[in-house]
C-alpha cells in the first residue's frame, strides 16, 4: 500500500543520532503507520540538532544552511528523546521555529522538555528558564527532576510504565482531548 501513496508528508526529525536511523526505530514505525493511515507517503528528513546552532553557522556554514532548509521545508517537526546536553540549543531552536511559523511539532521526552524551555524563555519572557537536567541550579526551573525519584541512587529512578494522571482543571485542553475524562492512564519512561 505504501508504494501506491502519492501525497507526501515531510517530517523533519531533529535529534542527536540522525546518522543511525535505528536509534529512533519505534518513532519511525509510528510515523509510518500514522502516515499510511492518513493516506500520505512519509518522507523523513534527518536534521542533526547541532547543525541548527549558531556555532555551526560559523564552523560549517553549508551544514547549517542545509539543516535550516530541511526544517523550513517540513510539514511537521519531531524532536525525539535523548540524554545529555549536546544539541539541546538546536532542539530549542527547532521548537521556536515550529511555534513561530505554526508548524506542527511533537516533542517526545527531551523534545518536550526543550519545547517547554523555549516557550518559557521566548513567550513567558523568562530568559533563565531551563531544565534542571542541564542546570540543577537554574534560576527559573521549568522542568524538574520527578519528586518521587532519587538523585543518589541511579538504578530504578525512572518513571516507567503506566501511571494515572488526574486533571486538576476540568475544562483544560488535555482533559478535552481525552473526552473530558477525570483522569488518564499513560505509559512513561523518563526521569524529568
Amino acid at each position: 500500500m505504501f508504494d501506491t501513496l502519492q501525497d507526501i508528508v515531510r517530517i523533519a526529525m531533529v535529534g542527536k543520532y540522525t546518522g543511525l536511523s535505528d536509534s529512533y526505530l519505534s518513532v519511525l514505525k509510528a510515523l509510518l503507520h500514522a502516515s499510511v493511515y492518513c493516506h500520505r507517503k512519509l518522507v523523513v528528513d534527518w536534521v542533526a540538532s547541532t547543525d541548527l546552532e549558531d556555532s555551526t553557522k560559523i564552523e560549517a556554514p553549508d551544514a547549517y544552511k542545509a539543516a535550516w532548509n530541511l526544517l523550513k521545508s517540513a510539514d511537521g517537526i519531531l524532536v525525539p528523546g535523548g540524554f545529555g546536553d549536546r544539541g539541546v540549543q538546536g532542539k530549542i531552536l527547532a521548537a521556536k521555529y515550529a511555534r513561530e511559523n505554526n508548524v506542527p511539532y511533537l516533542g517526545i521526552c527531551l523534545g518536550m522538555q526543550m519545547a517547554v524551555v523555549e516557550f518559557a524563555r521566548h513567550v513567558m519572557n523568562l530568559p533563565h528558564a531551563n531544565s534542571t537536567e542541564f542546570d540543577p541550579n537554574a534560576k527559573t526551573p521549568c522542568v524538574i527532576f520527578m519528586p518521587e525519584g532519587s538523585k543518589t541512587h541511579m538504578g530504578g529512578t525512572m518513571r516507567l510504565g503506566s501511571r494515572r494522571t488526574f486533571f486538576k482543571v476540568a475544562d483544560c485542553k488535555s482533559a478535552k482531548l481525552y473526552g473530558n475524562a477525570d483522569y488518564v492512564d499513560e505509559r512513561h519512561r523518563h526521569r524529568y
